[in-house]
C-alpha cells in the first residue's frame, strides 16, 4: 500500500443555562468565599502587531490612585459547563471565558465568527463571507475537536464531525461559556480542545419585549423580535430572527457573482416550578438556512439549504437538600441539502438523541460528588449509501470536588462504550491553590478522545471501519489575580494527540496525476500543541478595557511541520466608554501568518482589523447603534483565494421594555 499523508484540518462542508437546583449560597461548599471580580483573559499586541503606541495610549493617564479609587467590582459570573454544576468562574479549576448578552449587544456582533474571533485560544476561518462554511480551532486542535452544546444538547454533524458555527444565530443567544482544555471525562467524545456551550435567551422578570432592525453593506438586513414572561413559578420566552445578506463573490477569480445568505430562526424556552423540590424546563432552537457558495475551478451555481435544531427537556428533583437529581432528554439535528445549477445533489441529515441522569450530592461543606450516565444514539439519512446508519454510545461518569481553605482539588473519570469501537476511558485531575486573597495557581491534567465519524468509518469505498478513536493528553498550569486595579491571568498548556485520523492516498496514488487516486482515513497522525494565553481586564469610571493574547505552536510530530490553517498568534484589544446616553468603543484584532498546506510551502500574511462602534439612547426603550467594521478597508485572507468583507457600515435601531 502506498500512503501519502495529509496532516491537519482543512475544514469542510457539513453541518436556558441549565438551572441546576443549587441555591446561590450553595454554589461552592466553601463557607468563607468573599472574593469578587470578573476574570477575563488578556494580552499584549506590542511585540507581534507593532501596536506599541496604541497599547501605551490604552493605559496612559490612569494612575495607581485612579485605579484604586474608581474600579467597579462586580460579582463573578456563574458557570456550569466546566463541572456540570454551578460554580463561580473564580472557583472553577479550568480556563473559562463567559460572553454575555450585554457583550453581544455592545460589540454589535452579527454572527459567531465576529463574536468569538480573538477570544483566548480561538481561531476561526471562513470560506468567503457570512453563512459560508466556518471551521473553529480551539487551542490549535482540529475543528472536530471541540464539543458544542446548545442548552446542554450536543450539536454537530455525525457525518462530517464538526459544527456549522456559521448557522447559529447570535440573535437567539443569551450567553456563551467557553471552557478550554479536555472535558471528555464529563461529556465523552470530541472535547479534546474544549467545550463551547451556547445558552438561548430566557425570560426576564415580569413581561418584556424586544425588537431590533439592522441594515448595512452588501444588502444586509437583520430583524429580531421577541417577548418573555416570568413570575414566581413559571417563565416563557419566544424569539424570532431573520438574517439576510446579498454577500459578495466567495472565491477569487471564479464565478464572480454575489453569494448571498439567509437565516430564519426561532427559539423558545419554558420553565415551571411545581414545588420547592420539583421543576421542569425546556428549550427549543431552530435555524433554517440557505447559502450560495463557490467551488474550485467551476462556474456552477452552488447552493446549500440546511437546518440546525436543538430540543431539550429537563426534570429536576431534590429528594433532600444535599441530593439533587436531573433527568434530561435532548435531540440535536443537522440537515443539509446541496444544490448545483438548481438540481439537488448530496443530502446529509443527522439526528442525535440523548437521555441522561445526573446526581449532585453534597457530602459535607467541603465535598461535592457528581454521578451520572448518558446514552446517545446517532442516526443519519442520506442519498449516499452508508454501510451503517446508526450507532449507540453509553457513558458513565463520576466527579469529586474538594473545597478546602487554601486548595481545591477536582477528580473526574468516565467510561464510554461505543457500538463502533468498544470501551474508552478518560479522566481529569485539577488543583487550585490560593497564594493570597488576590492570586491563585492552577494545574491540571486530562485525557480525551474523539470518535471516528460516519464518513471516516462507513462512507462507500472510502470509509475505514477499522479506525480507532483519536486520543489526547493535556496538561496546563496557570496563575490568575483579582487586584485592586483589575483582573488578569496567564496560562500555559500542552496537548499531545495520537492516532489522529488523517485522510491519505491509499490506492492508485500518482505523484502527478491525481484523477484516479483513492483516499481513505487512517490512524497515522501525531500532533503536539504548545500554547500560551494571557489576559487582563479593568473598568475605570465609564471606561472598560480588555485585551487577550493567544500564542499557539501546533506541530505534526511525524514531519516536524506546523499544522495548516491555524494562526500562530492572535491578539485583541477592546476599549469601551459608556455614559447614561452615549457609548463608544473600538476592537482591534490581529492575527499572525498561517500556512495553507501541510508542507508549509505557502502561507497567508498576518493582518489586523479595526472595528468601531457607537450607541445613543434615544429614550429608556429605544437605542440607535452604528458600527464600522474593517475601518481601514484591509484586504486579507483567512483561506487562500477566498474573499473577506471590506469596509462595512451597519446601523441598528432597537427597542426593549425597561
Amino acid at each position: 500500500m502506498h500512503v501519502t499523508v495529509a496532516v491537519g484540518d482543512g475544514g469542510g462542508y457539513g453541518v436556558p443555562t441549565p438551572q441546576l437546583p443549587v441555591p446561590l449560597q450553595k454554589i461552592s461548599p466553601r463557607k468563607n468565599n468573599t472574593r469578587a471580580g470578573v476574570r477575563i483573559t488578556l494580552g499584549n499586541f506590542m511585540k507581534y502587531f507593532n501596536l506599541v503606541p496604541l497599547s501605551l495610549l490604552a493605559t496612559a493617564g490612569f494612575s495607581h490612585n485612579a485605579f484604586s479609587q474608581t474600579l467597579a467590582y462586580t460579582l463573578p459570573p456563574i458557570v456550569v459547563t466546566a463541572t456540570r454544576n454551578a460554580q463561580t468562574i473564580d472557583d472553577t479549576l479550568a480556563s473559562v471565558t463567559v460572553i454575555t448578552r450585554e457583550e453581544i449587544e455592545r460589540t454589535q456582533a452579527k454572527n459567531l465568527q465576529e463574536l468569538l474571533t480573538g477570544k483566548p485560544g480561538i481561531d476561526i476561518i471562513n470560506n468567503g463571507g457570512r453563512g459560508k462554511n466556518s471551521s473553529l480551532f480551539l487551542r490549535g486542535t482540529n475543528s472536530g475537536h471541540v464539543l458544542v452544546l446548545i442548552d446542554g444538547a450536543k450539536a454537530g454533524s455525525a457525518t462530517l464531525g464538526s459544527v456549522s458555527f456559521q448557522h447559529l444565530p447570535v440573535s437567539q443567544i443569551d450567553r456563551i461559556e467557553i471552557v478550554r482544555g479536555p472535558r471528555s471525562s464529563l461529556y465523552g467524545s470530541e472535547a479534546i480542545g474544549g467545550v463551547i456551550q451556547i445558552f438561548t435567551r430566557k425570560g426576564k422578570k415580569g413581561f418584556s419585549a424586544n425588537e431590533s432592525v439592522t441594515l448595512g453593506r452588501y444588502r444586509s438586513t437583520q430583524i429580531t423580535t421577541g417577548a418573555s414572561m416570568n413570575n414566581a413559578d413559571s417563565t416563557l420566552s419566544v424569539q424570532l430572527g431573520y438574517d439576510e445578506t446579498g454577500g459578495f463573490s466567495s472565491q477569487k477569480g471564479n464565478n464572480p457573482d454575489d453569494d448571498g445568505y439567509q437565516n430564519t430562526s426561532l427559539s423558545t424556552t419554558f420553565g415551571h416550578k411545581f414545588s420547592s423540590r420539583v421543576s421542569l424546563d425546556a428549550s427549543f432552537l431552530r435555524a433554517e438556512t440557505k447559502t450560495e457558495y463557490d467551488s474550485w475551478a467551476t462556474t456552477t451555481d452552488y447552493e446549500s439549504k440546511g437546518v440546525q435544531q436543538a430540543a431539550i427537556a429537563r426534570l429536576k428533583y431534590t429528594p433532600t437538600p444535599e441530593w439533587k437529581m436531573t433527568f434530561g432528554l435532548d435531540q440535536g439535528r443537522d440537515e443539509s441539502q446541496e444544490i448545483a445549477n438548481g438540481l439537488k445533489t448530496d443530502r446529509f441529515n443527522t439526528i442525535r438523541d440523548r437521555v441522561y441522569l445526573q446526581n449532585d450530592i453534597t457530602l459535607n461543606d467541603n465535598l461535592l460528588l457528581v454521578l451520572g450516565f448518558d446514552r446517545q444514539t446517532d442516526t443519519i439519512s442520506s442519498n449516499i449509501d452508508y454501510a451503517e446508519t446508526s450507532r449507540d454510545n453509553t457513558g458513565v461518569f463520576v466527579q469529586h470536588q474538594w473545597f478546602m481553605q487554601k486548595a481545591d482539588i477536582l477528580f473526574a473519570l468516565r467510561n464510554d462504550n461505543n457500538e463502533a469501537f468498544g470501551n474508552k476511558a478518560t479522566g481529569n485531575i485539577a488543583w487550585g491553590y490560593r497564594l493570597n486573597k488576590t492570586m491563585k495557581l492552577l494545574a491540571s491534567y486530562g485525557t480525551a478522545f474523539r470518535a471516528p465519524t460516519f464518513n471516516d468509518l462507513y462512507y462507500p469505498v472510502l470509509g475505514n471501519p477499522d479506525l480507532s478513536p483519536e486520543e489526547s493528553t493535556s496538561s496546563e498550569i496557570g496563575i490568575s489575580g483579582n487586584q485592586h486595579w483589575g483582573n488578569w491571568n496567564l496560562n500555559l498548556y500542552r496537548t499531545d494527540i495520537n492516532d489522529l485520523i488523517n485522510w491519505a492516498c491509499a490506492i492508485n496514488c500518482n505523484d502527478t496525476d491525481f484523477t484516479n487516486d483513492i483516499w481513505q482515513p487512517f490512524n497515522i497522525g501525531k500532533v503536539r500543541i504548545r500554547g500560551l494565553e494571557a489576559g487582563i481586564t479593568t473598568r475605570i469610571r465609564e471606561w472598560t478595557m480588555a485585551s487577550t493574547l493567544s500564542l499557539t505552536d501546533p506541530e505534526d510530530t511525524n514531519t516536524g511541520n506546523k499544522l495548516q490553517r491555524r494562526a500562530f498568534r492572535t491578539a485583541r484589544i477592546d476599549i469601551d466608554r459608556n455614559t447614561k446616553k452615549f457609548s463608544a468603543g473600538v476592537s482591534i484584532i490581529g492575527q499572525g501568518f498561517r500556512y495553507t498546506d501541510t508542507l508549509n510551502s505557502n502561507r497567508l500574511d498576518s493582518y489586523y482589523l479595526i472595528n468601531l462602534r457607537a450607541g445613543y439612547a434615544v429614550s429608556k426603550q429605544w437605542m440607535l447603534r452604528l458600527k464600522l467594521d474593517n475601518a481601514l478597508n484591509k484586504d486579507y485572507e483567512l483561506i487562500q483565494s477566498y474573499n473577506t468583507a471590506g469596509r462595512s457600515i451597519f446601523a441598528t435601531l432597537s427597542y426593549s421594555t425597561p
